[in-house]
Order: structure tokens, then sequence, then C-alpha cells
């Protein structure tokens, strides 16, 4: 039997999954930010679609989260990320 070695033991501690959820989150948010911007142009789009992008990107997210059991924690940090990337992408 192999013990593990010191990355495997630190992938699974809990700063290393609020970390994982993060750079996740951060990289969701910067990808659909990029997305609304070319679908709906540069200029002249409302707050309220804005919003409802946001809203469906996190809710798909959160979803697909909800199916890997993580902490909420894990999902908060996620959540947070991707929408502080997606609001700066737009801006």
């Amino acid at each position: 039997m192999r013990l593990p070695t010191f990355r495997q033991l630190r992938a699974d501690t809990l700063t290393a999954r609020i970390q994982r959820a993060r750079s996740e989150g951060l990289a969701c948010g910067s990808r659909e930010g990029k997305l609304f911007r070319l679908a709906v142009g540069e200029v002249g789009f409302a707050r309220d679609q804005v919003h409802g992008w946001l809203n469906t990107v996190v809710d798909d997210g959160r979803a697909e989260l909800q199916a890997q059991h993580p902490l909420d924690r894990e999902i908060e940090a996620w959540d947070m990320s991707c929408r502080i990337s997606f609001m700066v992408e737009i801006a």
C-alpha cells in the first residue's frame, strides 16, 4: 500500500477546496462576461439583462456544484467569485 503524496493530502484540505472553487468561479464569470458582451454588445445593455444573464449562469453553476455534494462554503466561494468576475468583465 502506497502512502498518499503531500499534493494528494493537500488537495483535500478545506483551504484547497475553497481555492479551487474560487478559481473555477473566476474562470466561469470571466467567460460568461465575455460571452455577454459579445451577445449584447459593448454599450446599450440594460441592467435587467445583466442580472438575468448572471442569475442564469449562477443558477446553472450551483446546480452542477450541488451534484458534487460540496460544502456550503465552496458554493459560496464559487458564487461570489463568479459574480465578481462577471461584473468586472462587463465593466
